[in-house]
């Protein structure tokens, strides 16, 4: 039976030949992305979980990006990007677009394809709702919590039920 796009995706980071809909699969992420917002929440569970001293995955398939909480005076707004800066330090990430430095992108959801990160084929989890943006690349790009990203930090891998697609035209 033929696949659509997402299962396609879907069945190669599972390493399946196929997914249908109603399978639930561990799938491989190939990029996970976190903000101001629920990074420090997502490096915590992720130290929770796997230790103070526990690595990421991969440094080259974790991009952080403040991008919420950068105009404010706010001290617990503030105290979030910091905590960024110092996971992005810890780990050795090389994907880290801080706010003040000429590295910085401006909104995680355009950074993502002008850098690179946004890839046919590929899976793209991130900690925000319009993640799903970047499916317009041709790859499965969708929005996941803080504790599902605290682990994909870990593991890469994430459960997923493919569901059905719904054709509009």
């Amino acid at each position: 039976m033929p696949q659509t796009m997402t299962e396609q995706i879907l069945a190669r980071a599972a390493g399946r030949d196929a997914v249908a809909p109603g399978d639930n699969v561990w799938a491989n992420v190939d990029l996970l992305m976190t903000h101001d917002v629920c990074g420090p929440a997502t490096f915590g569970i992720f130290k929770q979980q796997f230790g103070k001293d526990a690595k990421v995955w991969d440094r080259e398939k974790v991009v952080v990006i403040p991008d919420h909480y950068i105009f404010t005076h706010d001290a617990m707004a503030n105290r979030n990007v910091a905590v960024l800066r110092e996971f992005a330090a810890e780990q050795k990430l090389p994907y880290f677009y801080d706010v003040g430095t000429p590295r910085y992108k401006g909104v995680c959801h355009i950074a993502l394809p002008e850098e690179g990160h946004t890839r046919p084929g590929e899976v793209l989890l991130g900690t925000d709702s319009h993640t799903c943006t970047a499916g317009a690349f041709g790859e499965f790009a969708t929005g996941i919590g803080n504790t599902d990203a605290g682990f994909v930090t870990a593991l890469r891998i994430a459960p997923w039920n493919s569901t059905a697609t719904v054709s509009t035209r």
